[in-house]
């Protein structure tokens, strides 16, 4: 049956995807096939129809290849590459422009000829955070507002505690060493993270998010 199962296989990416059909899912797609998608589990050809309407809407030009496919018996795993542009409002996202391109693998097990069960394995949160960082100049501004807290709050935290006093701030703000390392290489830093650090620490609020002024109060160097 590989044979049979790999062409079956081929045209689901062609047909369902590029061309967007539905005649393939009525013909391969059996009623209680069982997707296990990145976003969580679907049963049947209907849920399908509606994460794949959600991924055009905000992707409208999107196209799948097929790069490699290998089969034994029910079995056919595929490697595909998908690309397209950001220029519709699916997945509850303004679009951004962006010309986005992924890498995943589909595994689709049939019996007798209709597809019973399928795990789809890529990066689709990787997809959505950049989505939701917005254009590439809006993620590069924001990628240099990061760099230049983490900077200031490796000051603040030698000022503070010494050059080796990142466990120490970490107990200070009752966080794990591994998260104010984080902070410190630019992960973006929680509201309520910043709100404790001023709160703590007696640093200006200006000084921390911009840089601008001294970094404590006239006479006051810090609560700590």
């Amino acid at each position: 049956m590989s044979v049979p199962n790999r062409t079956l296989s081929q045209r689901w990416f062609n047909e369902a995807w590029n061309e967007r059909s539905d005649d393939i899912l009525a013909e391969v797609v059996c009623p209680n096939c069982v997707g296990h998608m990145e976003s969580g589990d679907i049963v049947g050809a209907e849920p399908f129809k509606l994460v794949r309407g959600e991924f055009l809407a905000a992707i409208p030009d999107l196209t799948l290849t097929v790069e490699d496919m290998v089969s034994d018996g029910n079995d056919v795993v595929t490697r595909w590459s998908a690309v397209g542009t950001h220029t519709g409002e699916g997945l509850g996202l303004a679009p951004t422009g962006q010309t986005v391109q992924v890498n995943g693998m589909t595994w689709h097990r049939y019996r007798d000829g209709k597809m019973v069960e399928v795990w789809d394995s890529w990066n689709q949160e990787a997809l959505l955070q950049r989505l939701r960082e917005g254009s590439d100049e809006h993620r590069e501004r924001s990628a240099t507002t990061r760099s230049s807290l983490a900077t200031r709050l490796r000051e603040l935290r030698i000022a503070l505690f010494g050059e080796d006093g990142g466990p120490e701030m970490a107990r200070f703000l009752n966080v794990p060493p591994r998260t104010w390392y984080n902070y410190e290489t630019g992960v973006a830093v929680p509201g309520e993270i910043l709100l404790e650090i001023i709160e703590k620490t007696g640093v200006r609020p200006l000084w921390l998010l911009k840089g601008e002024g001294p970094r404590f109060e006239e006479g006051r160097e810090s609560k700590v």
